[in-house]
């Protein structure tokens, strides 16, 4: 009987000797897994990081757009003191030929 019970707990240890290798093994692979997310991880950060800073320079190059094409201060003071001259002008001569 001693014997019988013997080979049954050898056996059931060869058994569980067996099944712990698999979960070893299986933790290595979850630890390789977890290792690849974590990689992920860090590059849809860096790409977050350059995708913020393509629309920060998009942003800018946009306001400066703006800024070029809004006339300043002093080329409507030029335009307004040509146009006044040019219209001075034609008064006088509209006023001599009456």
């Amino acid at each position: 009987m001693a014997l019988e019970q013997a080979k049954i707990a050898e056996q059931q240890l060869t058994v569980q000797a067996g099944g712990n290798a698999e979960l070893q093994q299986q933790v290595e692979i979850l630890k390789e897994t977890i290792k690849l997310y974590e990689e992920q991880i860090s590059l849809y950060k860096n790409m977050v990081d350059i995708h913020s800073k393509i629309s920060d320079a998009k942003d800018k190059a946009c306001t400066e757009q703006i800024k070029a094409a809004t006339p300043t201060f002093m080329e409507n003071l030029g335009k307004y003191t040509v146009g006044g001259g040019v219209g001075a002008v034609l008064l006088g001569l509209a006023l001599i030929l009456i």
